[in-house]
């Protein structure tokens, strides 16, 4: 009832999304952050109801937040508190949540965060239930190639091969993330729903996308069809019969 009353709220204007300066000011601007406070905020705010007790999501709409680089966690918040991100099925409950936090308990459990062991990838999620492969989309060739003929920049130039990022920090951890929460970011990105992201880089992507180009690279980077570069063994060869 709770969930049903935050989605019938009705979906506010969002704010200009940061440029790069102004997300590198408001991180540097955040208070010395504390791992233990983060703790505190983690219990006293509930967020271990949605994002797990330990940062792993139980369920399939929400995603695992640990692991993820202090930047990334600190932007989301610093977003949904200050109305940069006000599209998709979380915007109400995350928008409530975040505008309790101070600027230093965004710093804290950002931090806790990026502590925490991320998925492994073989994180049993519940949205993959019943779904089957997805066919005919050359997924590791969008990850590490993209397709020039339709302006598609490969997923890697950011997120790297495995998806675990870059060294700076400031994309997500999408290795191991739930593939239906992945999903439905690439369709709101794509569909006009979501315009939070710095110099509209995925927007951009998300517009050339399918549906079934979108579930298989959400599988993919779930670990459900494996990595790019990473061919499976080949069969041992039969011995010679005479």
């Amino acid at each position: 009832m709770i969930l049903s009353a935050f989605a019938a709220l009705p979906m506010l204007a969002s704010a200009a999304a940061f440029t790069p300066a102004e997300l590198d000011k408001a991180v540097a601007s955040l208070p010395k952050a504390n791992v233990m406070g983060g703790f505190a905020v983690h219990s006293k705010q509930f967020c271990g109801s949605c994002h797990g007790p330990n940062g792993i999501a139980p369920t399939a709409n929400w995603p695992h937040v640990a692991g993820q680089p202090f930047e990334v966690t600190a932007k989301a918040l610093l977003d949904y508190r200050d109305g940069r991100r006000t599209g998709g099925a979380q915007a109400a409950i995350m928008t409530a949540a975040a505008k309790r936090l101070t600027d230093q308990q965004i710093a804290d459990v950002s931090a806790l965060y990026e502590m925490l062991p991320g998925p492994d990838g073989k994180t049993f999620d519940v949205g993959k239930k019943g779904r089957t492969p997805v066919e005919g989309v050359d997924v590791a060739r969008l990850v590490r190639k993209g397709n020039p003929a339709r302006a598609i920049t490969p997923c890697a130039a950011c997120h790297g091969m495995t998806g675990k990022g870059r060294s700076n920090g400031k994309v997500p951890v999408l290795h191991g993330q739930n593939p239906t929460y992945l999903a439905a970011q690439l369709r709101d990105y794509r569909d006009g729903r979501r315009d939070n992201d710095v110099l509209k880089e995925m927007r951009f992507f998300a517009q050339k996308l399918t549906d079934d180009e979108i579930n298989a690279l959400a599988d993919f980077y779930a670990g459900e069809t494996g990595w790019p570069g990473v061919k499976p063994a080949k069969p041992a060869a039969k011995a010679a019969t005479k």
